[in-house]
């Protein structure tokens, strides 16, 4: 799952200006694809998504390879058309595809799907934090989590209003040692688990057990789950003109991160179900449930401990990217008149201080289902069900812009063409749609929860965030355009 529109670059990706002759700046310094596709896998993969797919063991790999097949090689393939044919991302997609209007929804569903989902994956580094400290108990405790949700969320919000400068390394290499180290340490432990005669199985591990149990809809929700871990391919899309050679590079980038990220996320899961038994799972605590089990198993209970600071590492250095990225996105669309003269400040540092504050205090409201709802595993769910459906309904239309740009202007020069793009544009919007409907049903892990009353709960979050982008819409003025791009903007 991806937050980073706009996002922080990592390490040798920016381009970097040369000097300046007169008034004349010399061209950039392109990136590769290997770079290209190493930005993508850091903007979207996260070991937070891991836990609810654990719970099927081996039917995790079909759980994963659906969306992969019909989600996330229609968005891969079709964000690579219209990011070689237009510059920009979203926004310019669907307003130059389905007019103004839908284009600063899709916008403002991109941006604000984000700000769901930062309470639900800063849950992940609370309870990672509480098995670092040894004390498991602490993980699903709400106050614990909603104190630890503001205490990062705020401090990666001060630490964005400093500016790029202030935070691009904490992001890069903070994201590199506490996602990566962690997913490959996982895997691995999960191996070597399974080759120890001492160890047993938590899961099946047989041909047959790849196929989930089925017992309605209710028993698969947790797959809405794998649709955000799987969101966010386009988000890169804005930096494609910075590349060489895009049309070929940047579908070689998409396939080479999309791949990635489906391997991590099977064996990562699996590695999970084969310690933790199925019925102690913990949505928001997972990976570091493993991590405690496997080494104590191991008779090294200490890098247990270390590895589950490492997740929260991975977390906070995620969240200073995350902070700043979507919010930048929303800044420069609402610069051309979207959004209010006040929203559309910046500080010395030229950073949207304004969106960050009304971003932040979103959060903290959010962040009040983990202290309010019977369980923080509730909690943890219903937003993350919220952002899918948030998230989802912007692939709707983006699919849509792109399924009607095809159609309405074939002049358009594109370094990449889909093959029968509209085919891959429907089995993506059918998909789409699928995911959203699922996540209206209570998952079975939740018991006897009330259809209606789940469902009805989660269309309320929806309308409130989602519709608060068309009332921006209608009430804009013609006052409130100032510019279309920043003058410190790297995409001006």
């Amino acid at each position: 799952m991806s937050t980073n529109e706009g996002a922080l670059p990592l390490p040798g990706s920016a381009t970097e200006p040369v000097a300046k002759t007169g008034s004349t700046a010399a061209a950039p310094r392109l990136f590769s694809w290997p770079t290209m596709a190493f930005m993508t896998i850091a903007a979207t993969g996260s070991m937070a998504q891991l836990s609810a797919s654990a719970e099927f063991g081996l039917g995790a790999i079909t759980l994963y390879l659906l969306p992969a097949i019909f989600f996330l090689l229609p968005v891969a393939l079709v964000a690579a058309e219209l990011a070689t044919g237009w510059k920009g991302g979203v926004f310019v997609w669907v307003r130059e595809g389905l007019g103004n209007r839908l284009g600063f929804q899709a916008q403002w569903l991109q941006w604000v799907q984000s700000v769901a989902l930062y309470p639900s994956l800063l849950s992940f580094a609370a309870a990672s934090l509480a098995y670092t400290f040894g004390d498991e108990s602490l993980a699903s405790n709400g106050l614990f989590n909603a104190a630890v949700i503001l205490i990062i969320f705020w401090g990666a919000t001060l630490v964005a209003m400093r500016g790029v400068s202030a935070s691009a390394l904490i992001a890069s290499r903070g994201m590199l040692v506490g996602t990566l180290v962690p997913a490959v340490a996982l895997v691995l432990l999960g191996v070597i688990w399974l080759g120890s005669s001492h160890h047993s199985s938590q899961t099946e591990i047989s041909l047959g057990a790849v196929v989930p149990p089925w017992a309605g809809l209710a028993s698969i929700v947790l797959i809405v789950s794998n649709f955000i871990a799987f969101a966010g391919l386009e988000v890169n899309a804005v930096h494609v003109r910075q590349m060489q050679n895009p049309g070929r590079g940047y579908p070689k980038a998409l396939a080479l991160a999309g791949v990635t990220i489906v391997l991590m996320y099977m064996l990562g899961s699996i590695a999970i179900a084969v310690v933790v038994p199925k019925s102690a799972i913990n949505l928001n605590a997972g990976a570091a449930q493993a991590f405690t089990l496997f080494t104590t198993g191991f008779g090294i209970p200490w890098l247990g401990q270390l590895l589950s600071a490492l997740l929260t590492v991975g977390i906070l250095a995620a969240a200073v990217s995350w902070v700043a990225g979507p919010s930048r996105g929303l800044l420069n669309v609402g610069r051309e008149g979207y959004l209010p003269p006040a929203l559309q400040r910046v500080n010395a540092a030229g950073v949207q201080a304004p969106i960050l504050v009304v971003q932040g205090c979103i959060v903290t409201v959010l962040a009040l289902a983990f202290v309010f709802l019977p369980s923080v595993t509730s909690a943890f769910w219903m937003l993350q069900a919220m952002t899918a459906i948030l998230y989802l309904t912007m692939y709707v239309i983006f699919f849509s812009a792109a399924a009607r740009l095809r159609r309405r202007h074939p002049e358009v020069e594109r370094a990449f063409r889909v093959p029968a793009l509209p085919l891959f544009a429907t089995v993506g919007t059918l998909a789409a749609l699928s995911a959203i409907f699922i996540a209206f049903i209570p998952p079975a892990q939740f018991g006897n929860d009330s259809v209606l009353k789940y469902a009805a709960t989660l269309l309320i979050g929806v309308i409130i965030l989602g519709g608060a982008g068309q009332l921006l819409f209608q009430l804009r003025k013609p006052s409130w355009q100032t510019a279309t791009t920043l003058p410190d903007d790297p995409e001006a």
